[in-house]
Protein backbone atom coordinates (compact mmCIF):
# COMPACT_ATOMS: atom_id res chain seq x y z
CA UNK A 1 0.00 0.00 0.00
CA UNK A 2 1.03 3.74 -0.58
CA UNK A 3 2.81 5.76 2.20
CA UNK A 4 2.19 9.04 1.64
CA UNK A 5 5.34 11.35 2.49
CA UNK A 6 6.07 14.92 3.00
CA UNK A 7 8.75 16.36 0.03
CA UNK A 8 11.26 18.75 1.74
CA UNK A 9 12.89 21.67 -0.39
CA UNK A 10 16.42 22.66 -0.34
CA UNK A 11 17.80 25.64 -2.44
CA UNK A 12 20.93 24.82 -4.72
CA UNK A 13 23.15 26.89 -7.32
CA UNK A 14 20.22 26.10 -10.11
CA UNK A 15 17.23 26.54 -7.32
CA UNK A 16 15.17 24.55 -5.89
CA UNK A 17 15.19 20.86 -5.80
CA UNK A 18 12.08 18.56 -4.14
CA UNK A 19 13.22 15.13 -2.54
CA UNK A 20 11.55 12.52 0.30
CA UNK A 21 13.52 11.64 3.13
CA UNK A 22 13.38 8.42 5.52
CA UNK A 23 15.12 6.44 7.64
CA UNK A 24 18.32 6.01 9.15
CA UNK A 25 21.42 4.22 8.74
CA UNK A 26 22.82 3.63 5.54
CA UNK A 27 23.21 6.53 3.33
CA UNK A 28 21.31 5.93 0.38
CA UNK A 29 20.38 8.40 -2.91
CA UNK A 30 17.36 7.14 -5.34
CA UNK A 31 17.23 8.38 -8.59
CA UNK A 32 13.88 7.56 -10.47
CA UNK A 33 13.45 7.26 -14.56
CA UNK A 34 11.98 9.64 -17.25
CA UNK A 35 8.43 9.43 -16.23
CA UNK A 36 8.79 8.63 -12.30
CA UNK A 37 9.35 11.20 -9.34
CA UNK A 38 10.58 10.92 -5.89
CA UNK A 39 6.87 8.69 -4.72
CA UNK A 40 8.61 6.18 -7.08
CA UNK A 41 10.51 4.93 -4.41
CA UNK A 42 7.77 4.76 -1.45
CA UNK A 43 7.86 1.56 -1.17
CA UNK A 44 11.61 1.13 -0.83
CA UNK A 45 12.08 4.78 1.61
CA UNK A 46 8.99 2.73 4.10
CA UNK A 47 10.44 -0.75 4.19
CA UNK A 48 14.20 0.01 4.30
CA UNK A 49 13.89 2.69 6.85
CA UNK A 50 15.51 0.58 10.04
CA UNK A 51 18.81 0.21 7.97
CA UNK A 52 19.17 2.82 5.08
CA UNK A 53 18.74 6.78 5.36
CA UNK A 54 17.23 7.58 2.38
CA UNK A 55 16.45 10.51 -0.31
CA UNK A 56 14.74 10.28 -3.25
CA UNK A 57 15.05 13.28 -5.53
CA UNK A 58 12.30 14.69 -7.89
CA UNK A 59 15.19 15.58 -11.19
CA UNK A 60 15.09 18.83 -12.06
CA UNK A 61 11.84 19.33 -13.82
CA UNK A 62 9.94 17.01 -11.79
CA UNK A 63 8.34 17.44 -8.79
CA UNK A 64 8.70 20.99 -7.33
CA UNK A 65 12.22 21.24 -8.64
CA UNK A 66 13.35 23.20 -10.98
CA UNK A 67 14.89 23.08 -14.27
CA UNK A 68 18.47 22.54 -14.40
CA UNK A 69 19.96 21.90 -18.38
CA UNK A 70 19.36 19.00 -20.66
CA UNK A 71 22.20 16.96 -20.57
CA UNK A 72 22.75 13.78 -18.06
CA UNK A 73 26.01 15.99 -17.01
CA UNK A 74 23.66 19.20 -16.08
CA UNK A 75 21.46 16.20 -14.19
CA UNK A 76 24.67 14.81 -12.22
CA UNK A 77 25.90 18.31 -11.18
CA UNK A 78 22.47 18.95 -9.58
CA UNK A 79 22.81 15.82 -7.59
CA UNK A 80 26.51 16.08 -6.41
CA UNK A 81 25.62 19.55 -5.09
CA UNK A 82 22.32 17.77 -3.45
CA UNK A 83 24.97 14.85 -2.09
CA UNK A 84 27.19 17.39 -0.83
CA UNK A 85 24.77 19.32 1.49
CA UNK A 86 23.37 15.77 2.87
CA UNK A 87 26.26 15.33 4.81
CA UNK A 88 30.31 14.26 4.35
CA UNK A 89 31.51 10.65 4.07
CA UNK A 90 30.50 8.53 0.50
CA UNK A 91 26.99 7.72 -0.19
CA UNK A 92 25.33 4.75 -1.95
CA UNK A 93 23.60 5.09 -5.44
CA UNK A 94 20.49 3.34 -7.04
CA UNK A 95 19.59 4.71 -10.43
CA UNK A 96 16.33 3.47 -12.45
CA UNK A 97 16.14 3.68 -15.90
CA UNK A 98 17.20 7.67 -16.50
CA UNK A 99 18.85 7.63 -13.16
CA UNK A 100 21.05 5.05 -13.64
CA UNK A 101 22.42 7.37 -16.53
CA UNK A 102 22.76 10.09 -13.85
CA UNK A 103 24.43 7.71 -11.19
CA UNK A 104 26.61 6.71 -13.77
CA UNK A 105 28.20 10.00 -14.39
CA UNK A 106 28.08 11.10 -10.88
CA UNK A 107 30.21 8.16 -10.11
CA UNK A 108 32.17 9.11 -13.21
CA UNK A 109 32.78 12.88 -12.05
CA UNK A 110 32.80 12.19 -8.14
CA UNK A 111 34.31 8.67 -7.72
CA UNK A 112 34.73 9.70 -3.84
CA UNK A 113 31.05 10.60 -3.14
CA UNK A 114 30.07 7.22 -4.03
CA UNK A 115 30.51 4.18 -1.84
CA UNK A 116 28.22 1.69 -3.96
CA UNK A 117 26.08 1.74 -7.23
CA UNK A 118 23.08 0.24 -8.19
CA UNK A 119 22.23 0.39 -11.64
CA UNK A 120 18.52 -0.90 -12.35
CA UNK A 121 16.49 -1.19 -15.77
CA UNK A 122 19.08 0.96 -17.35
CA UNK A 123 22.03 1.74 -20.11
CA UNK A 124 24.74 4.23 -21.40
CA UNK A 125 22.31 6.19 -23.42
CA UNK A 126 21.75 6.05 -26.93
CA UNK A 127 24.22 8.33 -28.25
CA UNK A 128 22.15 10.11 -31.15
CA UNK A 129 24.00 13.39 -31.99
CA UNK A 130 20.54 14.92 -32.89
CA UNK A 131 18.46 13.10 -30.25
CA UNK A 132 15.33 13.61 -32.29
CA UNK A 133 14.65 10.19 -32.86
CA UNK A 134 11.00 9.31 -33.99
CA UNK A 135 10.47 7.43 -30.19
CA UNK A 136 11.53 10.54 -28.36
CA UNK A 137 9.21 13.21 -30.90
CA UNK A 138 6.26 11.18 -30.17
CA UNK A 139 6.87 11.00 -26.57
CA UNK A 140 6.99 14.26 -26.34
CA UNK A 141 4.24 14.85 -28.91
CA UNK A 142 2.13 12.59 -26.25
CA UNK A 143 3.06 14.48 -23.31
CA UNK A 144 1.79 17.65 -24.55
CA UNK A 145 -1.38 16.85 -26.49
CA UNK A 146 -2.84 14.20 -24.04
CA UNK A 147 -4.87 14.31 -21.04
CA UNK A 148 -2.05 13.68 -17.59
CA UNK A 149 -4.06 10.77 -17.09
CA UNK A 150 -4.45 8.61 -20.54
CA UNK A 151 -0.68 9.70 -21.08
CA UNK A 152 0.18 7.98 -17.41
CA UNK A 153 -1.87 5.03 -18.83
CA UNK A 154 0.25 4.92 -22.06
CA UNK A 155 3.07 5.05 -19.92
CA UNK A 156 2.53 2.23 -17.63
CA UNK A 157 1.27 -0.30 -20.24
CA UNK A 158 4.74 0.25 -21.77
CA UNK A 159 6.50 -0.25 -19.10
CA UNK A 160 4.71 -3.20 -17.45
CA UNK A 161 4.15 -6.93 -18.27
CA UNK A 162 0.91 -8.08 -19.44
CA UNK A 163 -1.39 -9.65 -16.53
CA UNK A 164 0.18 -6.95 -13.73
CA UNK A 165 -2.55 -5.86 -11.59
CA UNK A 166 -4.70 -2.77 -11.87
CA UNK A 167 -3.75 -1.52 -8.57
CA UNK A 168 -0.47 -1.85 -9.80
CA UNK A 169 -1.23 -0.86 -13.36
CA UNK A 170 -2.76 2.78 -11.35
CA UNK A 171 0.22 3.20 -8.99
CA UNK A 172 2.52 3.53 -11.66
CA UNK A 173 -0.08 5.14 -14.28
CA UNK A 174 -0.41 7.77 -12.02
CA UNK A 175 3.18 8.44 -11.29
CA UNK A 176 3.95 8.52 -14.25
CA UNK A 177 0.86 11.75 -15.04
CA UNK A 178 2.48 13.68 -12.74
CA UNK A 179 5.08 13.86 -14.87
CA UNK A 180 5.95 18.22 -16.20
CA UNK A 181 6.44 18.35 -20.26
CA UNK A 182 9.97 21.04 -19.20
CA UNK A 183 10.97 17.85 -17.22
CA UNK A 184 10.61 15.00 -19.68
CA UNK A 185 11.73 17.13 -22.63
CA UNK A 186 15.47 17.85 -20.84
CA UNK A 187 15.74 14.29 -19.29
CA UNK A 188 14.97 12.84 -22.41
CA UNK A 189 16.93 14.93 -24.19
CA UNK A 190 19.35 13.76 -22.22
CA UNK A 191 19.11 9.99 -22.78
CA UNK A 192 18.89 10.54 -26.12
CA UNK A 193 22.42 12.28 -26.96
CA UNK A 194 23.93 10.57 -23.53
CA UNK A 195 27.01 8.38 -24.50
CA UNK A 196 28.55 6.89 -21.31
CA UNK A 197 30.43 3.85 -22.72
CA UNK A 198 33.76 5.39 -23.37
CA UNK A 199 33.97 6.61 -19.33
CA UNK A 200 32.55 3.17 -17.94
CA UNK A 201 36.27 2.35 -16.93
CA UNK A 202 36.29 4.95 -14.71
CA UNK A 203 33.82 3.92 -12.25
CA UNK A 204 35.20 2.75 -9.16
CA UNK A 205 32.35 1.97 -6.79
CA UNK A 206 31.55 -1.83 -6.67
CA UNK A 207 28.19 -1.92 -9.08
CA UNK A 208 25.08 -4.05 -9.12
CA UNK A 209 23.34 -4.24 -12.07
CA UNK A 210 19.54 -5.35 -12.12
CA UNK A 211 17.90 -6.30 -15.15
CA UNK A 212 14.05 -7.60 -15.60
CA UNK A 213 13.45 -10.00 -18.16
CA UNK A 214 9.99 -9.26 -18.43
CA UNK A 215 11.62 -4.96 -19.36
CA UNK A 216 10.94 -4.12 -22.58
CA UNK A 217 12.28 -0.88 -22.20
CA UNK A 218 15.97 -1.08 -20.66
CA UNK A 219 16.27 -5.61 -21.28
CA UNK A 220 19.35 -7.12 -20.84
CA UNK A 221 20.46 -6.24 -24.16
CA UNK A 222 20.89 -2.90 -23.59
CA UNK A 223 22.73 -3.46 -20.00
CA UNK A 224 25.39 -5.38 -21.75
CA UNK A 225 27.75 -2.48 -22.16
CA UNK A 226 27.36 -1.78 -18.78
CA UNK A 227 28.22 -5.55 -17.72
CA UNK A 228 31.37 -5.09 -20.10
CA UNK A 229 33.32 -1.94 -19.46
CA UNK A 230 32.29 -1.21 -15.44
CA UNK A 231 35.43 -2.53 -13.77
CA UNK A 232 33.73 -4.05 -10.59
CA UNK A 233 30.02 -5.48 -11.41
CA UNK A 234 27.69 -8.02 -10.76
CA UNK A 235 24.48 -8.97 -12.47
CA UNK A 236 21.00 -10.03 -11.08
CA UNK A 237 18.33 -10.11 -13.08
CA UNK A 238 14.34 -10.42 -11.35
CA UNK A 239 12.30 -13.02 -13.34
CA UNK A 240 8.78 -12.40 -13.95
CA UNK A 241 9.02 -8.22 -13.68
CA UNK A 242 9.16 -5.58 -16.30
CA UNK A 243 10.10 -1.27 -15.58
CA UNK A 244 9.53 -1.11 -12.46
CA UNK A 245 10.60 -3.75 -10.39
CA UNK A 246 10.82 -0.85 -7.19
CA UNK A 247 6.72 -1.58 -7.30
CA UNK A 248 5.84 -4.74 -8.94
CA UNK A 249 7.51 -6.79 -6.43
CA UNK A 250 9.14 -4.69 -3.65
CA UNK A 251 10.04 -7.39 -1.65
CA UNK A 252 12.12 -9.03 -3.53
CA UNK A 253 13.76 -5.80 -5.29
CA UNK A 254 14.24 -4.44 -1.71
CA UNK A 255 16.10 -7.92 -0.34
CA UNK A 256 18.11 -7.05 -3.90
CA UNK A 257 19.22 -3.78 -2.60
CA UNK A 258 19.93 -4.78 1.09
CA UNK A 259 21.98 -7.60 0.27
CA UNK A 260 24.42 -5.42 -2.31
CA UNK A 261 24.18 -2.14 -0.34
CA UNK A 262 24.70 -3.46 3.40
CA UNK A 263 27.50 -6.26 2.30
CA UNK A 264 31.03 -6.08 3.88
CA UNK A 265 33.71 -4.69 2.27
Amino acid sequence: MEQQMPRSIVRLAHGRLSYLENGSGTPVLFLHGLNGNGSSWVDQLSALATSMKMWAWDAPGYGQSDVAGDSVTDLAKVAIEFLETCGPGPVNLVGHSMGGLVAMKIAIMKPELVKRLVLSCTHPGHGLTDGANDRYQRRLRELEELPKQEYGRRRAKGMLPEGTSEVLFQRVAAIAAESRPDGVVNAAWAIQTANLIPELGKIQAPTLVVTCDKDSVAPLKKAEPLLEHIPDVQHVELSGLGHAPYLEDAERYNSVLSDFLLANG
